[in-house]
């Protein structure tokens, strides 16, 4: 794999050193690190009382990296806190070999192989998604846009020039991001995997309740639920790059130049931090409006015009501080929903606006 994208066909020699690649991680790592079992017997847990099971199967499921993971996580109480928005979005991912030949934006949703759609945990329901619902609104952003709730590819651009943070104004240059119908949702494993246990789509598509009835059982999100979502992605993610090694056609043409000049497109797809989607407008062959929401624009979102919190806002209250001048907590909230944010994550106290602590990365 090569950040930032592969911009050549890839050869024989390529697809035998990447399933060398997979097999060394399988037998490394995978297996006798994190899961102390092989695949096979992590793939037969369906439910979070089989989970609990297996913990106390084997000695080695129970001291494995995932075994002392989940005893840790319930022993400092990550399955107290963090619980967020209770509404989850996922575009789905990964296209179907035969079902996505000839792609439209109408039929991308049962093209996938990984279902998209939204979650409801309030009404325990689960719906189709469509790029259509989607709205963004800049009140609480440093944008001159208005108030207004309006569709990303209607949105133009217009940052302040001066950006000072005010949090009954604007304070943030993500914008807030909602669902026309549900509000604001989450992004991202946990996402994914509740989605992933219902019963809509198409019946050939990916359906796994595993994490849906571990989050029913423990009361809903948490911190520690939403790390087990992550950590449980990796055995499907593991074999669908099986899958996607065997499809490969390697005579196929693997480029096809554009010839449209003008028009309007939009592509999603999910990254390893959730649902990730561009919207684009073409005129006279030149980018006219582009725009994107990214996985952490769902989640890091301010308050919205209606004052609504987003997914971490909303997450972090409550959090308990065990001390207030070394907060980890707000550390381990940020984590859970993406790694990448502990980096940007600075802590204050509201009545000072004394700096209380900074989360770095090496």
């Amino acid at each position: 794999m090569v950040p930032g994208g592969v911009m050549c066909a890839p050869t024989l020699t390529d697809i035998t050193r990447a399933w060398a690649i997979l097999e060394y991680f399988r037998t490394n790592w995978l297996e006798p690190v994190w899961l102390g079992c092989s695949l096979e017997r992590y793939e037969q847990i369906q439910t979070y009382d089989d989970f609990m099971d297996w913990l106390d199967e084997d000695r080695n499921h129970r001291e494995s990296d995932l075994g002392f993971y989940w005893r840790m996580g319930l022993d400092i109480g990550l399955d107290r806190y963090g619980a967020g928005v209770g509404k989850y979005v996922t575009w789905g991912y990964l296209a179907h070999e035969d079902k996505y030949q000839k792609p439209t934006i109408e039929g991308r949703n049962a093209a996938m192989i990984m279902k998209g759609g939204v979650y409801d945990s309030f009404s325990d329901t689960h719906s189709s998604m469509d790029q259509s619902f989607l709205r963004e609104n800049t009140t609480h952003s440093w944008y001159d846009e208005g108030t207004a709730d309006i569709h990303p590819s209607d949105r133009t651009t217009k940052p302040t020039a001066n950006n000072t943070k005010d949090f009954d104004n604007a304070y943030s240059w993500s914008s807030a991001v909602l669902h026309q119908d549900f509000g604001r949702l989450e992004a991202g494993p946990l996402a994914r995997q509740l989605v992933a246990g219902g019963n809509h789509g198409e019946p050939w598509q990916h359906q796994d309740g595993f994490i849906l009835d571990a989050f029913k059982s423990m009361g809903g999100a948490s911190v520690h639920v939403r790390q087990l979502a992550r950590v449980h992605e990796l055995v499907k993610l593991y074999r669908q790059a099986e899958h996607c090694l065997r499809e490969f056609k390697l005579n196929d043409p693997w480029y096809i130049k554009p010839t449209e000049r003008d028009g309007k497109g939009w592509g999603a797809t999910e990254a390893a931090r959730g649902a990730l989607s561009h919207w684009v407008e073409v005129e006279g062959g030149k980018i006219k409006n582009y725009q994107v929401i990214a996985p952490g624009t769902w989640n890091i979102g301010p308050r919205d015009g209606e004052g609504k919190r987003g997914p971490i806002e909303e997450a972090l209250i409550g959090t308990p501080i065990y001390d207030s001048s070394d907060p980890v907590e707000v550390g381990h909230v940020a984590r859970a929903f993406d790694s990448c944010l502990v980096c940007t994550v600075h802590a204050h106290d509201a009545k000072t606006g004394e700096e209380l602590a900074r989360f770095r990365t090496a």
